[in-house]
């Protein structure tokens, strides 16, 4: 058999075995229930925003186009009977539109910190309640304030006290995580009904969606005997089509139409009152609850239905392109296989893994990222990582089809370049590699040890990271290139691994993954003949921000008793500088003071400024900005270890 025709072959098995693989990948449940065709939701929650479309643009003059909602109403009366919405301001034309359409109205207001803005809700809220008074079912003064912290429990009942003098014929309630109402039973008392939400995904100890439902029955269950003098009714629950994976609980399309329409048979055999969220996905959502916040829709940001009441539903719809796309990464073995004067069939099998396996991870991890990235800086981040992934794993493909592998970066060397201590020498794009290299990961295990909540399992590009190196590890020189920068790099690899590991717990098969392939990463770091000279000093000053900023952040920023306190005396200076400390976490100010610091601390090799750019880091790693703090504190390592380094071998 001819050389070509053996390479046929090869590409011809690739080719079918892709195929299968992602044809499994996009398979329908068995677990799926079938609903009947006329089945309608008692009440469906709605924005009307568009993809590119956020409610914080209202402020701004932005107004939701009459088109928009007619062309949404028009689209979901065919599933419902019933709105919840959570504003009012911006959307006076909502409830004429819904009359229009036969749907009835959970109207909303939005209480919020911003007194000025609230008062404007609640006389918007009041004024339509009136106007439309045969369409709104109920009044909703306030979603999750309580848990935001933007109120406090005295102030919400001022608030839910106004509505209710103004409307004394209406039904009146306030709407919050469940637990909220077990924290603060002032409430109760103050509302006509009990608005609770059951989130099984976002509970503190995440369910599965194979026990979602009983948790749902439970929540219900338990809080009408807490609650016995008051209707109990659920004001949100759903599941998320789309981001990271909490311990046992996985957002999917399936899941999703899983939890659904087993949710809404359930619902309908118990005579539970409820609204489900949401109509459609909310991509402005992402940018505080990350990816999954932005997929809890029945339909997409393109309202294009997801399937999830009925009919097929897939976890991968565009598994076509992802098949494509693998195969077309896979060819990037003829490079080296056309080139070979002949194919040795004991090696094929190799060949194959290593060009399957880096194909579906790079396939899989560009489309993770496309769902995920949110703004410029993600959308970067997402270049620089596959850019990366891609490169190791030609090397990877090199390596296996000709034994000949070249690793040998160094991050001394490569900051001695930045730095201008030294010229660029022939190994100079080795080393920009290796930085890279390393930085991605140590990004990567900062933001999910710190501030992981909202961020997904990067695990197509860290496992070609990871096997690259290892392969590396085993067949080259690494241990002798491995210095100081990298040993200590490895040993944060592996505090973050296990601080993941301890906040995922093993029901998390992403997580468990992600943990062994950061250990087999760190592994091939901290093997190194290098002393961790001169580190305790810098340590300590971390260690020492840490406490400050942890002390400040659960004493200040989060206190929920000092919620009550700046409401009544926000004049006073712990209130003052708890406003400045929001603004400037809630702002971005101190992510923005140290990427600028972070950039002229490599530029100019300064120690000092690159402990500051460590410090602002840690800063952000630990007030709710884990990404970003996680790149500024990397920046800042690169300048202190190389620094660190010198001094060490001096």
């Amino acid at each position: 058999m001819s050389h070509a025709v053996k390479i046929v072959l090869f590409y011809i098995t690739m080719f079918l075995s892709l195929g299968l693989f992602w044809f499994w990948m996009a398979k329908p449940s068995n677990d799926l229930i079938t609903l009947p065709d006329d089945v309608k939701l008692q009440c469906l929650s709605y924005a009307p925003f568009g993809k590119d479309d956020s409610p914080f643009d209202i402020a701004k003059g932005f107004r939701p186009s009459k088109e928009q909602m007619e062309g949404d109403l028009a689209k979901l009366s065919t599933l419902t009977n019933c709105i919840r919405t959570y504003s009012s301001v911006g959307l006076e034309a909502l409830p004429e539109i819904a009359r229009k359409h036969g749907l009835k109205l959970w109207l909303g207001a939005w209480i919020s910190n911003d007194a000025k803005m609230t008062q404007k809700e609640i006389d918007t809220v009041i004024a339509l309640a009136k106007e439309y008074r045969e369409s709104v079912e109920t009044v909703v003064v306030g979603n999750e304030a309580l848990l935001r912290r933007d109120v406090s429990a005295s102030q919400l009942v001022g608030y839910i006290e106004q509505v209710k003098r103004a409307l004394p014929d209406m039904k009146v309630t306030y709407a919050d995580v469940w637990e909220f109402w077990n924290k603060h039973p002032e409430i109760a008392p103050s509302v006509d009904r009990v608005t609770i939400h059951i989130l099984p995904y976002w509970e503190d100890q995440p369910i599965s969606v194979d026990k979602a439902l009983l948790h749902v029955k439970n929540i219900y269950d338990e809080m009408t005997q807490k609650i016995n003098d008051k209707e109990i009714v659920i004001g949100e629950t759903g599941w998320p089509s789309e981001g990271r994976m909490r311990e046992g609980a996985y957002p999917s399309a399936l899941n999703q139409a899983i939890f659904t329409r087993g949710f809404v048979k359930m619902a309908e055999e118990n005579g539970w009152k409820y609204n489900f969220i949401e109509a459609f996905d909310q991509p402005w959502k992402r940018l505080s609850e990350g990816a999954v916040g932005g997929y809890w829709g029945l339909f997409d940001a393109n309202r294009m239905d997801k399937h999830i009441l009925h009919g097929f539903v897939s976890n991968f719809p565009n598994a076509l392109w992802l098949f494509l796309g693998s195969f077309m990464l896979s060819l990037v073995g003829l490079i080296w296989l056309w080139g070979l004067p002949t194919c040795s069939c004991k090696k094929a099998p190799i060949w194959f893994i290593s060009l399957f396996g880096g194909a579906v991870a790079l396939a899989w991890q560009a489309n993770m990222y496309w769902i995920v990235s949110r703004n410029t800086l993600e959308y970067a981040w997402a270049i620089v990582c596959l850019s990366v992934a891609f490169i190791l794993w030609l090397k990877v493909v090199q390596y296996v089809m000709t034994d000949e592998i070249s690793m040998r970066g160094s991050m001394m060397r490569c900051m001695q370049v930045i730095t201008l201590s030294a010229p660029k020498g022939e190994t100079f794009w080795e080393d920009v590699l290796h930085l890279l290299s390393v930085s991605i990961v140590l990004i990567m295990a900062l933001s999910l040890a710190f501030d992981g909540r909202y961020l997904n399992f990067e695990l197509g590009v860290l496992a070609i990271i990871a096997m690259s190196y290892a392969l590396s590890y085993m067949s080259t020189e690494r241990l002798a290139l491995n210095g100081m920068m990298e040993k200590m790099s490895g040993l944060s690899l592996f505090v973050c691994a296990l601080v993941v590991l301890q906040q995922e717990s093993a029901r998390n098969g992403f997580a468990l993954n992600w943990v062994v392939l950061v250990v087999v990463f760190g592994s091939t770091l901290w093997l190194s003949r290098a002393k961790l000279c001169g580190i305790t000093k810098s340590f300590l000053v971390l260690i020492a921000s840490a406490i400050v900023f942890v002390l400040i952040k659960e004493g200040i920023y989060v206190k929920e008793s000092l919620v009550s306190v700046c409401a009544t005396e926000p004049l006073l200076p712990i209130c003052q500088f708890r406003a400045i400390l929001g603004k400037v976490i809630y702002l971005n100010y101190s992510g923005i003071a140290g990427s600028v610091i972070a950039f002229f601390a490599v530029l100019s090799g300064s120690y000092i400024l690159g402990m500051i750019a460590m410090v602002i880091g840690l800063f952000c790693l630990l007030t709710f900005n884990g990404f970003l703090g996680a790149i500024i504190l990397t920046l800042g390592w690169w300048v202190v270890g190389y620094r660190l380094n010198e001094s060490c071998k001096l």
